[in-house]
């Protein structure tokens, strides 16, 4: 093959990887760029730590899981913090497990969420009670459920 066929196919394989590369970045930036929350400015969103602030009123708890509980009865309980004692926490009672097409121990486990409801005191603890996977938004997902 004479050399400047060679060298004409070094360059326009060069040109094709840049162009490739080109594509992968612009795919990264744009899929980076997707907003964190579906509603990023909700004014209505706490953080875990001031949820026994707003008792009684319907707010939009934010935190990562860090613990999670299934009880004997299948109750569900999302923890925030660990230990739970003294800290907000969210509540699947066995009766609304079944809206649930997963396992909600296992899939909110670790990541960071948004949990919408009315904030009620139990045993001294802020908590919402979940009904429905609605009620949790994941961060970076794009949808409250898998």
């Amino acid at each position: 093959m004479p050399q400047t066929i060679k060298r004409q196919l070094a360059i326009a394989a060069t040109a094709l990887f840049l162009v490739f590369l080109s594509i992968g970045i612009l795919a990264f930036q744009t899929v980076s760029a997707a907003p964190k929350w579906l509603t990023p400015s909700d004014p209505n969103v706490v953080s875990y730590t001031d949820a026994i602030k707003y008792l009684d009123q319907s707010k939009v708890v934010e935190g990562t899981i860090v613990y999670t509980y299934v009880s004997k009865s299948s109750t569900v309980y999302l923890d925030f913090h660990d230990p739970y004692k003294g800290y907000f926490n969210a509540v699947i009672f066995s009766s609304n497990t079944k809206n649930f097409n997963f396992s909600p121990a296992t899939f909110y486990m670790n990541k960071e969420v948004r949990i919408s409801g009315t904030i009620k005191l139990y045993q001294g603890d802020p908590q919402i009670i979940v009904n429905t996977p609605a009620q949790i938004e994941v961060a970076n997902m794009g949808f409250n459920y898998p």
